[in-house]
């Protein structure tokens, strides 16, 4: 088995070198109609899918002939049915540069934990397909086995587990659901918190704005997520071990902001309460300092609790001295 993973970590090294979606390609992307758009025209039900993209640019793609049934382009007018599938072409296609140093720490016949670089997108979206966590994956696991059971922003770096199995994944997504998962990140903050320990329980909204952000909202979901200092630092920064007890979209950074002291970095929710329509960094840009340490969870299909470490960030090493994960020490669950 390490042999095994010696060989997948070589190959996945060996992509960056040339990163296959920043070599044209035509890339094609789906567009599954829904019942709700039955009977629409199929332009009224792609600008209804996609509000962020203008009826203007869905009008040059149309005359382009840039969207397809099967491999033949269609007009805007006509009529669709719930179920139907179209193709929107995207050719010569080129994606952002990522960092692709994935390394696969563990493999089981049930899982495999990986360690996702950042800025490195998960799965497929917006400007990334080809240059993707599981797009990568996808290259060293050819039969497709990987099955995505948890996500890490793209801007966010850490340990990750994958299914190798559709039981294993049942099982690993209801713990994630259940939040029976136990989560410990490394996060630098603006600023310089007044207590040595703290928690947030501020709810986050339940849907996400046009640039796909969110905020906290009296009206939004239950949340959750415990914080301890372990160094204040005289720039005016502070690193903190987080542990989110829910699992909520961009939780920890949507409450360190609300407490106003947003992550170091973080592209979308800036210091002064602001939140613009930014998501994955460029690998030019200063990073997003929040890590996934630690993760714990049940060996699926048994009862046997594990737990994976991934090695630290760049920004982390040399400049702090970290703890190892499990050191929680004292930040009662119900503190």
């Amino acid at each position: 088995m390490n042999a095994m993973i010696r060989q997948r970590n070589e190959a996945l090294r060996g992509l960056q070198e040339q990163l296959p979606g920043s070599v044209p390609y035509d890339n094609v992307r789906p567009i599954n109609v829904p019942a709700r758009c039955d009977g629409m025209s199929l332009f009224e039900c792609v600008c209804l899918l996609h509000p962020h993209v203008s009826a203007n640019q869905w009008q040059e793609w149309f005359r382009a002939g840039h969207i397809l049934s099967g491999e033949t382009p269609v007009a805007p007018e006509i009529p669709v049915r719930g179920g139907q599938q179209y193709r929107h072409l995207f050719p010569d296609a080129t994606e952002p540069e990522v960092d692709a140093k994935i390394e696969i720490l563990a493999e089981e016949p049930q899982f495999v934990v990986v360690y996702k670089p950042a800025p490195l997108p998960v799965h497929p979206c917006g400007r990334f397909n080809r240059n993707t966590l599981s797009s990568l994956l996808d290259t060293v696991y050819p039969s497709g086995e990987l099955r995505l059971v948890h996500r890490l922003d793209a801007n966010t770096s850490g340990v990750m587990v994958l299914a190798r199995t559709r039981s294993a994944a049942t099982d690993l997504r209801q713990q994630f659901e259940l939040n029976q998962v136990k989560k410990q990140y490394l996060v630098c903050c603006v600023g310089h918190p007044t207590e040595d320990k703290f928690i947030c329980e501020d709810r986050i909204t339940k849907e996400t704005d046009a640039g796909g952000s969110r905020a906290v909202s009296s009206d939004g979901h239950d949340s959750r997520t415990r914080f301890r200092v372990i160094q204040r630092c005289p720039e005016g920064t502070t690193l903190l071990l987080a542990f989110p007890e829910t699992g909520r979209t961009n939780q920890i950074r949507i409450h360190l902001w609300a407490l106003e002291m947003p992550v170091l970095g973080d592209p979308t929710y800036l210091v002064g309460g602001q939140r613009v329509a930014r998501q994955t960094l460029l690998l030019t840009d200063p990073p997003m300092c929040l890590h996934a340490q630690s993760l714990s969870f049940r060996d699926p299909g048994g009862d046997q609790p594990i737990t994976f470490v991934s090695r630290d960030p760049d920004w982390v090493r040399g400049r702090f001295s970290v703890p190892q994960s499990g050191s929680d020490d004292g930040i009662a669950k119900d503190a």
